[in-house]
């Protein structure tokens, strides 16, 4: 069976951020330990911010760590993921934060009512996944441009496909940054722990973020992430 993480964060819950982990393309294999511990310093961020708003967080442990072609393992785990927390919570805003494999799972569970806003680290996706889901949600993708294990130029035409198709996204890129994502490590996890912030608990976008949703076209769809937060931080005031 699929299985939530311990709850993070909030006691008094008002909304919940769904961690999804990264995984491998074909395994019938347990879940993926190192994909899972990639994810828990953001975890801690997310709830340490969001605590006082009434944000709680949980991590998905798939069945398999593997997509495994039509099967699609991990959505149907999403699927029931999505309907644990209705039943633990009620009917809170869901927020979705996946890296890799949890990018391409995030995309084809976002259409339900539940998800509020979609955060997609390194994704992988493929041009038959479905950018439809996105529309009327609030996207915010993240990507290295020195990714070898998913292609940043496939995320890049996702996106201007999900914006056409009506979706809040915009994109950021890592100029130096590999598929970890470990340079710039504080910046990225600050921008995605406002963006669910705001998202959720019906916060302020900050200006970066904000300016690449807003932009017409395809414009604000390969924005550079400045090296220190603190950068972002004094725009906004």
């Amino acid at each position: 069976m699929p299985r939530l993480s311990r709850r993070c964060g909030a006691r008094s819950v008002r909304g919940v951020v769904l961690l999804l982990p990264g995984g491998e393309p074909e395994s019938r294999r347990p879940h993926l330990w190192l994909a899972e511990a990639f994810l828990w310093p953001l975890a801690g961020r997310i709830a340490g911010r969001g605590r006082r708003q009434g944000l709680a967080v949980h991590l998905l442990r798939y069945r398999y760590r593997g997509w495994n072609g039509e099967r699609a393992d991990p959505v149907a785990d999403a699927w029931w993921a999505l309907a644990e927390v209705q039943g633990r919570y009620g009917p809170v805003p869901v927020g979705l934060v996946g890296h890799s494999l949890g990018g391409r799972v995030a995309v084809h569970v976002a259409g339900d009512a539940r998800v509020a806003g979609v955060v997609l680290l390194a994704p992988w996706l493929e041009e038959s996944d479905p950018a439809g889901q996105l529309k009327g949600r609030a996207v915010l993708m993240i990507h290295a441009a020195r990714d070898r294990h998913t292609d940043p130029v496939m995320s890049y035409r996702f996106a201007v496909g999900a914006r056409r198709m009506g979706a809040r996204i915009g994109r950021v890129e890592l100029p130096g940054a590999g598929h970890v994502l470990l340079r710039q490590w504080w910046a990225w996890t600050a921008l995605t722990t406002d963006f669910v912030d705001a998202a959720l608990i019906g916060g302020r976008f900050d200006s970066m973020t904000r300016g690449a949703m807003e932009a017409a076209g395809s414009g604000g769809l390969r924005v550079h992430l400045p090296r220190r937060r603190e950068r972002i931080l004094r725009r906004d005031r």
